[in-house]
């Protein structure tokens, strides 16, 4: 349960990335087009700010909502084909500004924050995004004179989105009979097999040499790619000794999607690794599995733990935080019970009643810090105090193995799918009922 918690806690974050990714390029874009695009008329009389929008406990200003309409018309004015009638797409504008100004309402009260830091490093995706370090976006958008305000749009929109995607998600069920159909279903065994990366060479056999040259050469092309030679480049060379040979790269597919004689073999190779030499009609054939991807097939290595916790607090400083945790140490070497004070002095609740034992655990449910002391300890044995970052530990690792979690990960990769399907129609719900359900007051805009 908790591996399939992480997982979710990650497709959650992706989920969000792909929403808001295209949405903030288009959004940063419009803001410079806008500049550009205003940049004639400064001189312009500027009429007083007034309210276009009672929103609950906000409102919409004529400012914002000009804003907003003068990055559409700039919009408008690249695209091809018919515009929109001009009172159509104020009346649009008004309802998107409404509805997003409920949702930062909400989400305040939720307690959502993107602080600067945060706001950095989705500024340095977007900048990734334009093939431009986080510098280099900063300064185009600085030369515009609209930096401050581009942060400030794309903080909303992220905002936005992070309770979007946490009100949504709340509203979609997915039952466990629904999860066993889709896998049983022949759509869903195909969403969620894997897909294979494939190198070919074909060796053509229809050339005056003897089947003899054909089958010593495969053998020793297949050699060169195992011991390292790139599969594609050999297959780019034509010919070699005056044999014809072809193929390269197939690129991810699908099994079903794979040439027939591959079907079988390509599912049964590991990464990297070379099939043997095999014929068909057409010649002979040398096939690598380069990679996959997908799929639900998941090993995890996972450690049977014990620990003990001392941390520093408000009363007691690291330096006698680590003075305790090396006499608790110590009394353990002197052969007192690891459980027993651990029970008595351990600050880590979780294992407190269990004397410090937190069963088995890997790399998705414990810090990474933590993780790395769990690695670099001996099996078997109590190892010396470390400092982490959740404070002083004396830890033991009992047992290792690699588990088998597909079914779980299958499980996982289902619900991730049926809710990407109910997520669209559940948010439009969810957006008309909060507009629905909330004081709105329009006047002239």
């Amino acid at each position: 349960m908790i591996l399939v918690n992480k997982l979710s806690f990650h497709f959650n974050l992706s989920l969000m990335m792909k929403k808001i990714s295209t949405a903030l390029i288009t959004m940063a874009f419009s803001l410079v087009m806008l500049f550009v695009n205003l940049s004639d008329t400064r001189a312009q009389p500027v009429e007083l700010d007034k309210i276009v929008a009672v929103v609950e406990d906000d409102v919409v200003l004529k400012s914002e909502f000009n804003q907003r309409l003068g990055q559409i018309e700039a919009q408008l004015a690249q695209s091809q084909g018919p515009k929109p009638p001009v009172e159509e797409v104020k009346k649009q504008l008004m309802d998107q500004l409404i509805i997003e100004n409920l949702q930062l309402q909400q989400a305040r009260r939720a307690g959502i924050r993107i602080d600067d830091n945060q706001l950095n490093q989705y500024m340095a995706f977007l900048a990734q995004q334009n093939n431009m370090d986080f510098e280099q976006f900063r300064k185009a958008l600085e030369s515009q004179g609209i930096y401050q305000s581009t942060r400030e749009a794309i903080r909303k929109e992220i905002i936005i989105n992070q309770y979007q995607n946490a009100a949504v998600n709340r509203r979609i069920e997915i039952s466990r009979q629904e999860v066993e159909n889709y896998l049983r279903s022949e759509v869903g065994l195909q969403q969620i097999a894997p897909e294979y990366h494939v190198g070919h060479i074909l060796i053509t056999s229809n050339s005056g040499n003897s089947n003899g040259d054909f089958q010593v050469l495969a053998e020793v092309l297949a050699e060169q790619v195992r011991d390292g030679e790139n599969i594609l480049s050999i297959a780019a060379r034509g010919q070699v000794n005056g044999i014809p040979i072809s193929g390269g790269d197939l690129g991810f597919r699908k099994p079903e999607d794979l040439p027939s004689i591959f079907q079988e073999l390509v599912p049964t190779l590991s990464a990297g690794e070379v099939s043997d030499p095999f014929t068909s009609s057409s010649g002979y054939h040398i096939v690598q599995l380069i990679e996959t991807r997908g799929g639900t097939e998941l090993k995890v290595q996972q450690y049977h733990v014990r620990h003990i916790l001392v941390k520093p607090n408000e009363i007691r400083t690291d330096d006698q935080a680590k003075i305790l945790i090396e006499e608790l140490y110590a009394r353990i070497q002197k052969g007192e019970d690891f459980a027993d004070i651990a029970r008595q002095h351990t600050e880590d609740a979780q294992s407190m009643v269990s004397g410090g034992d937190l069963d088995w655990v890997g790399k998705d449910n414990v810090p990474e810090d933590f993780m790395t002391a769990i690695e670099n300890s001996e099996l078997n044995k109590i190892n010396p105090p470390v400092r982490l970052s959740s404070g002083w530990h004396i830890i033991e690792v009992m047992e290792e193995r690699v588990e088998d979690v597909t079914e779980d990960n299958k499980r996982f990769q289902a619900q991730r799918i049926l809710r990407e399907r109910k997520y669209e129609n559940e948010l439009q719900n969810w957006l008309t009922e909060i507009r629905d359900t909330s004081h709105v007051e329009i006047f002239d805009y």
